[in-house]
This record gives structure tokens, C-alpha cells and sequence, in this order.
């Protein structure tokens, strides 16, 4: 009796997690598929940019970088703009990069040549197809409060379905058969079984990294998640959102632009510009602070650290601590972009995260095509 009452829930709970796989993925599909496929052609953006733009090298003149200041009177002069959001130093043999947000929604990117100035290309970032891809990722091309939240919470429904497909792919019992049915795909098989095959045996492969990429985007998409998880990985700490802000009754008094004599200060600490990634990040607004971003290592965002200084008198407002300092709360936010894009550990990773996206463009496809399969077997032995 005991056996049969096993049984029995265990095929009621099957049952449900079948329904729920079925009418969850017919009703995010579509997004699952546009989100997966903008998310496989973004994981290699920075090497497809290296690759197809090459106005992102420059050659090493063996001389200093130029000054922030310097940089930033070359593009205003060459674009015709009122000013620079940031000055990016991006190694010895990568152009510097100054973009201008102006209103927040005319975005333009330039590239200079960091020892000369002399102005390589102008992008307006509404037109950068890399731009376009994200925008598709992140809101399907929508008003971001439309867009957004779809994109979100169809991902959390895709998280759903990995697991309940996990239950639909696990075997009854594990004989030679069943495991060559759940872990190989027949490619010599007719088309219903191999559809069948890169459904279920595909989606186990990709289950793992799949579940990141969708946890992780999350964390984007959701602000209650990424709460949650903040607090659950800090040990309960709650996530602070502290704004930095100059002093608005301050006025200058340094007669070398404040740019530079950050950049002076990097210097002095003996920091080396060479293939590290640093950020000047220019005020925004009357109480803006300035902002100092330097990444030791350009390809892994969690190492890079943040200072805040005052507007004028460049006094220290905030500093982030060292990635091994970090509450496991703050580890597991500045982990979150390299774990969503695959480049925790570099081009392998890359690759895993690649091959997960192009599988779960695919579920939705294969899946559609089984249960159009099946709907179209019950109309006929009606």
C-alpha cells in the first residue's frame, strides 16, 4: 500500500511539473529565444570589437599617456560637444575612450589615440549594433518599463522550467537503455526522436549554466532579488544604495584640471597604466563627485575597485574595498556581470556560456515542435 501511495504522488507530481513545463514555455517562448540569442552574440563582444572595429587598437608609441584633460579638450573640439561623461584607459595598445551622454539620451562613444589625442572614430551608441543587441536582451527593444520587467520575469519562469524539465528528463529507473536515452542524442534516428533527443538531452547538458545565466540576469532585471541574494550571501547585511555627493558650496581651486591631478596621484602610487583598465569618471550634475575606477585585470569587472572624490577640493569620499575584503554579499554582486557573460575564467568559460545560450534559444523550438507532435496524434485518434 505503502508503495502504491509512492507511486502515485510521485506520478501526480511528475503530472504537474509536466504542466507547468508545457504552458510556461509556451507563454515565454518567444522572449526566452530573443533573450538567448542576443545573449550568445554579446558573450564574444569584446573580441568581435578587437576583431571588426579597428579603431579599438592603437599601436605603442612607447611614451606616457596623455592627461584626462588633454583627451577630453580633443574630442570636444574634433565631436563639437559640451563635454565628456568619463576618460577611459584601457592598456598600451587599446585607443582611450571618451564618451558624452549628454542628455541622457544621445550617447556618443569617441576614440582616441591615448599618446597622441588624435580623434580614430565616433559612435553614436543608438547605432552600435552591440548597443541594439543589449537593448533586445535587456527590454526586447521596449520602453524599459515594459520591456524590462517581461524580460525578468520570464526568466525567472525559464529558471522554473530548467528545473521542472529536470524532473521530465530523470529516469524511472537507470538501466543501460534509459541512460543512453538520457545522455546521448540518436543522430541516425528519425526526425521526431532527434528533436526529441536535443530537447531532453541538450537541455541536461546546458541545465547547469543555463540556471546562472538565468539567476544571474535576474539579479539585473529584479531589485527584490537582488536584495535577496545580497542579504542571504552577506550573512544578513542589507544592500546600501549611499549616493556620493560633493559639497555644492565648494568652489575650485586648483589651477591644474582636477582629471589630472587624479591621474597625478596614479603616478605617484607607482600605478601602472599598462594593461590595466582606469576610469575617470567626470561629475554629473553641481553635487556630482569625481570617480576613479582602476581594473587590474580589463576581462574580469570584479576586480575592479572605486574611489569617489570631492568635486573640487578631490578629497576622498568613498572607497570600495578590495574584492578580498569584500562581505560575501558585495563578492557575489561584483561576480554577478562576469558570471552572467561567461568570463569568470576567461575564454573557456566564454565558450560554456556561448554553447548554454545557443541550447536554450533551441528548447523553446524543439519543445513547440514535440507538443505540436502530440496535439496533432490526439486530433487524429479523436
Amino acid at each position: 500500500m505503502k508503495r502504491a501511495g509512492k507511486k502515485k504522488n510521485r506520478s501526480l507530481f511528475y503530472r504537474i511539473c509536466a504542466w507547468l513545463h508545457l504552458w510556461l514555455g509556451l507563454a515565454t517562448g518567444i522572449v526566452i529565444i530573443i533573450v538567448s540569442i542576443t545573449g550568445a552574440v554579446l558573450t564574444f563582444e569584446e573580441e568581435l570589437r578587437l576583431l571588426f572595429q579597428p579603431y579599438q587598437k592603437v599601436q605603442d608609441h612607447g611614451k606616457p599617456f596623455l592627461p584626462p584633460s588633454a583627451l577630453a579638450a580633443s574630442a570636444k573640439q574634433e565631436y563639437k560637444i559640451a563635454g565628456v561623461s568619463a576618460v577611459i584607459y584601457r592598456g598600451r595598445e587599446r585607443s582611450a575612450v571618451v564618451p558624452w551622454y549628454g542628455d541622457r539620451k544621445n550617447y556618443l562613444v569617441n576614440y582616441l589615440d591615448p599618446y597622441t589625442g588624435q580623434p580614430l572614430y565616433s559612435q553614436p551608441l543608438n547605432s552600435d549594433f552591440y548597443r541594439i543587441m543589449i537593448e533586445g536582451h535587456y527590454q526586447l527593444w521596449l520602453p524599459r518599463n515594459i520591456g524590462q520587467p517581461v524580460v525578468a520575469y520570464s526568466t525567472l519562469i525559464f529558471v522554473m522550467m530548467l528545473l521542472t524539465g529536470l524532473v521530465l528528463w530523470w529516469p524511472k529507473k537507470w538501466t543501460g537503455s534509459a541512460r543512453k536515452q538520457s545522455f546521448l542524442i540518436r543522430t541516425k534516428a528519425t526526425f521526431k526522436r532527434l528533436n526529441y533527443d536535443l530537447h531532453n538531452v541538450l537541455g541536461f547538458y546546458a541545465l547547469l549554466v543555463a540556471i546562472i545565466l538565468g539567476l544571474t540576469g535576474m539579479v539585473f532585471g529584479m531589485s527584490w532579488f537582488s536584495k535577496t541574494v545580497y542579504w542571504t550571501a552577506s550573512g544578513g547585511v542589507k544592500q546600501a544604495f549611499d549616493r556620493v555627493s560633493s559639497d555644492t558650496t565648494l568652489t575650485a581651486v586648483n589651477t591644474v584640471p582636477d582629471e589630472d591631478l587624479l591621474f597625478q596621484r596614479l603616478q605617484k602610487a607607482g600605478v601602472s597604466m599598462a594593461g590595466q583598465m582606469i576610469t575617470f569618471g567626470y561629475p554629473y550634475g553641481k553635487g556630482g563627485a569625481w570617480s576613479l575606477a582602476v581594473n587590474p585585470a580589463p576581462g574580469k569587472r570584479y576586480l575592479e575597485q572605486s574611489s569617489y572624490f570631492e568635486q573640487h577640493t578631490l578629497k576622498l569620499l568613498k572607497a570600495d574595498p578590495s574584492f578580498t575584503a569584500a562581505n560575501g554579499g558585495e563578492k557575489m554582486k561584483r561576480l554577478n556581470y562576469d558570471l552572467h557573460v561567461g568570463a569568470i575564467g576567461g575564454i573557456t568559460t566564454k565558450i560554456i556560456a556561448f554553447l548554454a545560450c545557443v541550447i536554450s534559444a533551441s528548447l523553446p523550438v524543439t519543445g513547440f515542435i514535440i507538443w505540436l507532435g502530440k496535439k496533432r496524434r490526439r486530433i487524429r485518434s479523436k
